[in-house]
Order: structure tokens, then C-alpha cells, then sequence
């Protein structure tokens, strides 16, 4: 098996010019996680550093996780298998034919074995039950819990803001599923941390993060929110007005989005700033969480 490395250098951040910006007083300036690799994207490296190196120190050779067919987790996962030298398995949400998904097409190539399940059986996925039916068809693997929701995971997290952060900015903002990245955040910083909910529903994500936090014995070091009013529809959804917002914001900033998570979380930046959410001479820093792969499924 590779040897497990990992960079640690600070990721770049970008500082953002805008007049929406300027007339409110406000600086925005991105984490460009989305620059860490061009596989292991975003977000999804630092969840899985620490679930690759705890399966290395127990053994493991196979990998098992869970995701849809545009699922970044898995897409993630399957470049780092190929990498590092373990086998890997995507259990994905949907049906066979959803193999045809550019997606699902590179996690093949890179060696993912994949099963198809139906929704109602996803929803079961985290029952001791299903796990072990999963280990009864599969044998030995080293479970890691979509989008790297585990003590692991949120220990990558903790490691995503450069040095200084504190003493530079006055919010952290970033776009949120499972609420594994904002976890970390919260438990490494003493900056307000701003959560762009990009699934709909009212209250489930703020119940998910009480969730992990007390699972984990973890406590905030930081102020935290969850705004749920800028899903557009719900989990990759996506109108005409955050297409335009995606194609304005990139051309003018030269930083790739995509719809499901980034488009959403500066789009919704760009309504808070505008409506005077924030105090004057804000000093935002928003979490470009990767993704792009992504896009193919939208713009392709």
C-alpha cells in the first residue's frame, strides 16, 4: 500500500472585489479548498484524511461508503482507493442505469465496486442491520459514513483554516449537507461561523451538528448559525437565478462554482450582504468546498 501523505501547507485565499460589496462595507474573501487537489476536492480531503489513515492503522485494504450518482464524497473516495492502495465500495442511492453518470463512469475506472439500492433502503443505511447485511455480502471493510460524518472526519475539519484566521476575520460562512465541515469549524475557531443549509427542511441540520457534537464529546469554540432559507428547492435544485448568479460570480471573481453547494452559499452571501445582514467593516471568509466535479451533471 502508498504510503499516506498528505499536504499540510495553508490553503490560498482570495479576496473578492465587488461593488454589491464596497456599498455595504463589506469584505469577502474565499478559502480556495476547492485548490488542495485535484481529486481529493475541497471539503472532501480533509474529511478523509483521518478516515484513510485510521483504516492503514487497523488494516483495512477495502473501503465502503455511501453517496448519490453526482455524490462528491464518493468520487473523492474512489481517487483516493486508487491512490493509496485500498479497494472501494460505493453503496449509491438509485438504480443501475444511474452508472451512466460521468460521475459514476470515473469511480469505475478508478476501481469503485458499486451497489445500487433503492431510497427506502438508503434511509436505513446507518442501522446496525443494514451494516451488517453489507458485511455479510461484501466480508471485511472499513466503514466511512457518507460525506465523512464520523470523529474522523471533523478531525480533518479542524484542520481547514489557515493560521491567523482568528484575528483576521469577523464571520466564516460555508455550505452545508451532513454538517461534518461546520462541525470542525465550530470546534476550531472562535469566529462566528455562518452555515448555508443546502438541503430543505427547518431545524434538521441544526439537530445534526447537536448531534455529532454530543456523540463526540465536543464542544463549541465558537458562535454558531444555520440559515435554511437558501436551498432554492431543495438539494440540487437549481433556477435561472442561481445559474445567473453562478456565471456572473465566476466571470467577475475567476473562481469556478457549481449549483449544489458553492453557487448556493455566494449566492446566498450576496442576499445577506446586500440586505444588510452584516455590520459594517465585516471581514468575511467563505469556504470554497470543491465540488466541480459536479457541474457535469448540470452544464454538460
Amino acid at each position: 500500500m502508498t504510503t499516506l501523505q498528505f499536504p499540510t501547507q495553508d490553503l490560498p485565499i482570495q479576496a473578492i472585489t465587488s461593488g454589491w460589496l464596497s456599498q455595504h462595507k463589506v469584505q469577502l474573501s474565499v478559502l480556495r479548498a476547492d485548490l488542495v487537489d485535484p481529486l481529493l476536492s475541497g471539503n472532501k480531503f480533509f474529511k478523509l484524511k483521518y478516515n484513510l489513515l485510521e483504516a492503514k492503522r487497523l488494516g483495512h485494504t477495502c473501503l465502503l461508503s455511501f453517496g448519490g450518482v453526482w455524490s462528491n464524497h464518493l468520487h473523492a473516495l474512489a481517487a483516493a482507493g486508487q491512490r493509496f492502495g485500498f479497494s472501494t465500495i460505493g453503496i449509491v442511492r438509485g438504480e443501475p442505469e444511474a452508472a451512466t453518470s460521468a460521475c459514476l463512469k470515473d469511480v469505475i475506472t478508478q476501481g469503485m465496486q458499486l451497489h445500487f439500492v433503492s431510497r427506502t433502503e438508503y434511509q436505513n443505511k446507518n442501522t446496525p442491520e443494514f451494516i451488517a447485511g453489507l458485511r455479510q455480502q461484501f466480508g471485511d471493510f472499513f466503514l466511512i459514513p457518507e460525506g465523512g460524518a464520523n470523529r474522523a472526519g471533523i478531525r480533518g475539519c479542524q484542520e481547514l483554516l489557515p493560521h491567523g484566521v482568528d484575528s483576521t476575520f469577523t464571520h466564516i460562512a460555508l455550505a452545508c449537507g451532513t454538517g461534518t465541515t461546520m462541525t470542525g469549524l465550530i470546534t476550531s475557531t472562535t469566529v462566528p461561523v455562518i452555515g448555508i443549509q443546502v438541503l430543505k427542511g427547518t431545524g434538521y441540520l441544526q439537530a445534526e451538528i447537536a448531534n455529532l457534537l454530543l456523540q463526540h464529546n465536543l464542544y463549541p469554540t465558537a458562535p454558531w448559525t444555520v440559515l435554511d432559507e437558501f436551498h432554492g428547492g431543495g438539494y440540487a435544485r437549481v433556477n435561472s437565478d442561481l445559474s445567473t448568479f453562478i456565471n456572473n460570480f465566476s466571470k467577475a471573481s475567476n473562481i469556478p462554482l457549481e449549483p449544489v453547494y458553492s453557487g448556493k452559499l455566494f449566492q446566498a452571501l450576496n442576499k445577506l450582504v446586500t440586505s444588510s445582514y452584516f455590520p459594517d467593516d465585516s471581514r468575511i471568509l467563505a469556504i470554497h468546498g470543491g465540488g466541480l466535479q459536479g457541474n457535469r451533471g448540470f452544464f454538460s
